[in-house]
Order: structure tokens, then sequence, then C-alpha cells
């Protein structure tokens, strides 16, 4: 068979020649691995977090909270939820150093994506991370043009949302091998549920110098300012009750009632993530690869607080004797005053390292490699209230400025915490190749070492706190290509995942310790195998894999109600066996068709007894058993559309399996149109996309784990918290290159 393509004419890198509408390509990894590429981001809606790009991969289940990607959702791999990812961004770590949160809508505008790729088994051994037990989430940004223009796009929809989108590139700049560009969006939406709105803007950034064979210096950088909403901790019984209408108030009371007034639920938050990869050819035998990076979060996660000026307040263990002066406050009718006030969960994070790797080509047969990653991370985080006023409003969104001190002008905290991590990581390894290539034999060894440095300067019996890891990391993995076409893998990985930083620390939600802090935590350790089989034909690609994981001491994190997802901790899950099988498959352009199919079978059970209760032999939390996904593009040229739907099944929330949230499906679509240029602009396109085409109503994903809902063996049961699905929103969006 003969089949012959045409790249199309677009102003946003949509070839039409991607396998599966871009859903699919050919992969020679020795281990599972799906990419997304550009032909599919570009025809979703530009709102969309990279994390909702990836849901129709294999093994990937996404929980969104709003239709517009704002809010990071829930994601897990093979039923290992995100606290169990790596995740880089041009080869940086773009998670939190301390708790592992993700929250891809922080980095690159979706314009400016090249790739998005899921290793669903396990992260590699040049991987940065120390949370990589579950698999790795990578993306890149798009490579500046070589000729100078831009794209401009403008985007209206559902919920008053409005968007704005302009990115100039440079070409090279003379004759210096260098080319960059910079990019800027303006995003502003309403809550789909309920009052509320979102105020975001970003920018990209990233230039590259190219020169003699093999030598590549990039610069990329990203900085992001948002106010978002947040969503209030639902359970079954609210779901059950009030449906979508379960969301904050609307209209502002003076009171207790008052905290869940949505001017006080809000989530600011800055960021600013830089990476400088290199790659350098020293001599036709040795090359060098170097990343070094830079990333500042800063901001929180706002709950109202209704306190009194008097009774019932504690700073640590110690409870606070005299009088606080409360702004804003009415009399509370026994002499004291009471007021509300913005408890702001804020986090002030500096990370910096690097990645430094060398590859030296031995003989035909052999490429040795060593490499060393180090990383130094800067994380303090705290509890602190400042004034609102009668009408609600906070004086400061960030929790910054006017905050409630006791009367010797100590800062009035719930939390208190500074966190120094440190990482080093050394790891080596031989890449052999037999056969005339065929066949391909990676063996390695990485050693991490984690030190975490802490101080928690609330009053109380806990002042410093240490952790220290070291874990070796043995990983084989082969490949052999039989063909062009034909290719099986087989690996064998091990990996970690470092306890998270409030598991180190107690926790004051009352009065005194509510939560006893340990560094007796042991780290999860994972062994996954997988073999695998590649199919990359003339009209079809696909791939088949079987995979094994045996977990010891699973780590799953759970979001502590009522801290609007500020505050998670960590469940010890035991030991967990999983096993599963996964398929994906697409095609070339076939009659302007390129259809895409994946699959997983999942069974994860948990392999002891927790906390009393008979929990060996159950099903592991956020493991649905069955899931699928269907996608089909349909593109000349000119007219464009696509389609996909993807099916879960049931994902049970707690460790004795007493409840669950119901098998779902969801529907999104786009259609569009690319017309004819006209003056300075190029292949200017309509689109429109629709998310959750049939508005199904339905609960996307688990929040927070307990170990049972129903009170059972003397155990008091607590309730699981999920996510709402968002509903029907339209989404139009015109773009043009210039």
């Amino acid at each position: 068979m003969v089949v012959t393509f045409r790249r199309h004419r677009s102003a946003d890198g949509v070839t039409g020649l991607q396998p599966g509408g871009g859903l699919i390509k050919p992969e020679t990894a020795p281990k599972s691995v799906s990419t997304v590429s550009r032909d599919f981001i570009q025809k979703q809606s530009p709102a969309q977090n990279p994390l909702q790009l990836v849901q129709l991969l294999p093994g990937v289940v996404v929980g969104s909270a709003d239709p517009f990607g704002v809010t990071g959702g829930t994601i897990s791999l093979r039923g290992l939820d995100q606290s169990e990812m790596a995740m880089t961004w041009e080869g940086a770590p773009a998670t939190d150093v301390g708790v592992y949160t993700i929250d891809t809508s922080e980095f690159a505008s979706n314009e400016d994506l090249e790739d998005m790729t899921v290793q669903q088994g396990s992260s590699n051994l040049d991987t940065p991370t120390i949370n990589g037990s579950g698999g790795l989430l990578s993306f890149r940004d798009r490579d500046p043009s070589r000729k100078m223009g831009g794209l401009v796009t403008l985007g209206y929809g559902s919920f008053n949302y409005h968007r704005e989108f302009v990115r100039f590139d440079t070409g090279e700049i003379g004759h210096s091998g260098v080319r960059a560009y910079v990019s800027y969006a303006n995003q502003q939406d309403d809550a789909w549920r309920g009052p509320g709105h979102d105020t975001i803007w970003n920018m990209d950034w990233k230039a590259v110098k190219e020169w003699g064979d093999d030598n590549r210096v990039t610069f990329v950088g990203a900085y992001r300012d948002s106010i978002e909403n947040t969503w209030p901790s639902t359970t079954m019984a609210d779901w059950q009750t009030y449906g979508r209408d379960f969301t904050w108030d609307r209209h502002y009371v003076l009171g207790p009632e008052g905290q869940n007034y949505w001017r006080l639920n809000r989530n600011p938050y800055d960021n600013l993530l830089l990476s400088a990869p290199s790659h350098v050819t020293l001599t036709d035998r040795w090359k060098l690869d170097v990343t070094p990076y830079f990333w500042h979060g800063y901001g929180n996660s706002g709950a109202g607080a209704f306190i009194n000026n008097t009774n019932g307040n504690f700073l640590g263990t110690e409870a606070v004797t005299q009088p606080l002066d409360l702004p804003y406050a009415r009399p509370a009718g026994d002499g004291t005053t009471d007021a509300m006030t913005l408890m702001a969960f804020q986090n002030d994070q500096y990370r910096g390292g690097f990645t430094a790797k060398t590859d030296y080509r031995i003989n035909s047969h052999h490429d040795v490699y060593l490499g060393w990653w180090f990383d130094y991370a800067n994380d303090h985080d705290s509890v602190i209230l400042s004034p609102v006023t009668f009408s609600g409003r906070p004086v400061n969104i960030f929790g910054e400025t006017d905050n409630i001190k006791l009367a010797n002008g100590q800062l009035l905290a719930y939390q208190n915490i500074s966190t120094i991590t440190t990482v080093d990581a050394l790891f080596a390894g031989d890449r052999a190749t037999y056969l005339g290539g065929k066949l391909t034999v990676d063996a390695g060894l990485k050693v991490a070492m984690v030190n975490r440095n802490g101080t928690n300067m609330l009053p109380g019996p806990q002042y410093k706190v240490v952790l220290n890891d070291f874990q070796p990391l043995p990983a084989l993995s082969a490949r052999y290509q039989f063909s062009r076409e034909h290719q099986i893998f087989a690996s064998v990985s091990t990996n970690f995942r470092s306890p998270a930083t409030p598991t180190l620390y107690d926790a004051y939600y009352g009065h005194g310790i509510s939560v006893r802090g340990t560094t007796n935590l042991k780290d999860e350790y994972s062994i996954s195998e997988e073999i695998g089989y590649r199919y990359n034909g003339p009209l079809l690609v696909a791939s088949a894999t079987y995979f094994h994981y045996n977990f010891t001491n699973r780590q799953i994190q759970s979001v502590i109600p009522g801290t609007n997802g500020a505050e998670t901790v960590d469940l010890n899950a035991g030991g967990q066996t999983s096993d599963g099988v996964s398929l994906e498959a697409g095609t070339r352009p076939f009659r302007h068709f390129r259809p895409y199919v994946s699959g997983q079978y999942l069974h994860a059970t948990i392999d002891n007894n927790i906390a009393g209760l008979p929990t060996s032999g159950r099903t592991a939390v956020r493991s649905p058993r069955w899931t699928g996904a269907l996608g089909i593009d349909w593109d000349n040229g000119t007219v464009f559309w696509n389609y996909s739907i993807r099916y879960v099944s049931r994902q049970y929330s707690t460790f004795m399996n007493d409840e669950y949230i119901p098998g779902y499906y969801d529907m999104n679509a786009s259609v569009g149109a690319r017309l004819p240029g006209y003056g300075p602009m190029k292949s200017p396109t309509i689109q429109v996309n629709f998310i959750n085409l049939t508005n199904n109503n339905y609960l996307s994903g688990v929040q927070s784990v307990t170990t049972n809902a129903v009170t059972t063996h003397g155990v008091q049961g607590t309730a699981p918290d999920y996510l709402i699905a968002p509903g029907l929103a339209v989404v139009a969006t015109a773009k043009a290159g210039f």
C-alpha cells in the first residue's frame, strides 16, 4: 500500500499528518509511552489545561472541576494519583517538592505547546523527581519559527468566557543562529456554577541558539498571575441532595454562615518557571546535556474564618489570653467582639537546581552515560488571618497585609512551617545495541538522597524536623525491532516516593495538636514490569502493553476537608498489587479521517489490612476496572471536525470499598474552517468547541479518600470528597497568523 500525505497550511501548526488526529505517534522507548501532538492540541479549546488534553490516552483518568481548565483537577495513571507522578516541563521538575501537587495550567499557553508525553509505567533514571513511582508526564513548548511572524487568537464562550492571545516570533536574528518568541494571554470567565469569576494572564517565551553538528542551547520561561475560583468539598450526601447547586453563597452575611461567601474562597497565585536545556556535541563520541532551572510560586487558597477576639484562640498549643484587635468587628453580646477574617493557606516556594548528563560511545555496541541531579528548595507554608470588610471583601486577596496579631505583636497563625529540601541523585547506565541495531538493552542505576530540614515556628513540643532518605533504584529495559513495522519491548523499573512535607509536622486544627507529625514514615517503593508490542505501518500505528506493579508502603494523598484543597495528608495504604493491559491505535490520514481508540483493563488490590479494618483483597481507590476512549478527526485542509468520547468505570473512594463514584462517560467535539488569507492575515481559522457535549451530570473524580465511609468494626466512618464535572460549555475561537 502506498499512502501519500500532504501537509495542511495552518497558522497554528496543525499539519493534518499526525496519526490518530495527533493522539498517537510511533514510539521507540523500551517502555509504554503515549504522546499528544499539536494536531490534537490546537483543535481543542485554548482554555483547556494540559491534563484535559491527555485524558483520552490509555490508563489516564482525569477529573475536571471546570470547563476552562483553570482549576487543576485530578489525574491518575493506572490507578496511581498525581502525587505519585513526576512532571517535567522543558526538562525541569514542575511539581511542588513538598506536597507534589500538579497544576499544569500554571505553565505554557496551549498555543505554545508542542507536545505532551505520558509515560504510564515509571519515570526514567534521569528524570528529576522524588515521586515518580506512578509514571511521568512531560511537555515541551514549540520552537521559535525560523521566519518572523506571529499568531493572534480571540475566544468567546459560555459563562462570559473571553480570552486573548498574541505571539511574536523574531525569526532568525541576523545570521546569529538565534531565534525567539514571546507570547501573552489574558483570560476571564465566570464560575460555571454559582457565583465567582477567574482572572488570569500569563507570558511565555523561548529562545533557541543552534550551531555546528547537533549543538543547541535553549532558554524558556513562563510567568502566570491568576485569581481563581475554588469549589467546596462535596460529599456523596451533598451531591445526592444538591447536585450541581452545591456551591458557595452568592450573598454575604456577617456571621459564621458567611464563611461560605464566594469572595472568601478564592485562590490567588503567581508562578515563574525558567529552564535552559542545552545539548552540546563535544566530540563524535562524547555528548553533554545540562538543564539548569528555577521556580518560584507564591499564593494561597483562601477560606473564611469567623472568630471571637477573646474566646477559643490558640497559637500552637498555647491559649491566647489577651484579646485580639479585630478590624470590622461587631459586638458579640458578652463584652467581646466577633469578626470575619480571611484565612489564607499561604505557600511561598523557591526552587532551583540542574540536571547534568554525559553520554560516551565506547564502541559500536556500547554507549555509557553518567549524570547528576541537584535540587534545592526553600518552602514556607503558613495559615494566617487578615481583615474582611463589612461587605465581605478581603482587604487583600493574598492575605498579606494588616494580618491579625496578638497583643504583643506576634502573628496569629494556625500553621507556620519552613522546610528546606535538598536532593542529590546520581545515575549511570549502559545502552547496548546488537544484531545490527535491532536489539537495544539499557541497564542502569540511580541513587537518590533526600534531606528535608524543617522548622515548626508555632509553640508546642515540635521545633526541628529532619528527614533523610536514601534509595537505590535499578532499572533494566530492552527493545527488539523486527522490522520497520514491528517492535517488542520489556522493562523492569524501580521507583519511590518520599513522604510529603505535611506528614512531618504537627497540625493544629483545633485546641492543641490534632494531627501528630512523624519522620518515621517509610518511602513508597514500587517495582513495575512491562512487556509490550508496537506496530508502525503505512496506515495504522498501534501498541499493546501488559503491566504489573508491586508496591510497599503505598502512600495515597488526600485533601483535608475545609481547606479548599490547600492542605493534604498522606494515608499509608500498605502493600498493593496491580495488573493490567492497555492498548491504543490510530490511523494516518485515510479519506481525511484519522480515528483513534484506547483502552485499559486494571486489576488493583490492597495486600493487607489497614487501620484495623479488613481491607486486604479489596480494590484500590481511584482504580477503575475499565477505561476507554474513542476519537475521530476529519480534516480536508479547509474544513475540519473532531469528536471524542471516553468512559471510566466505577472508582472506589474508601479502602473498605463502601463508597464509590459510578462509572461515567464524557463527550467533546469541535468544528472549524480555515479561510483564505487576506492582507497580512495568514490562514485565518474559526473553530467552535463543545465541552461535555451532552451536558452529562456526574462526579468526575475523587478528591479525598478515607479508610471507610460507613462505621464498621468499631471504626468511625468518614465521608470522602469528590469533584463535580463541569456542564456543557461552548467556546468559539478565531485565530490568524501574521
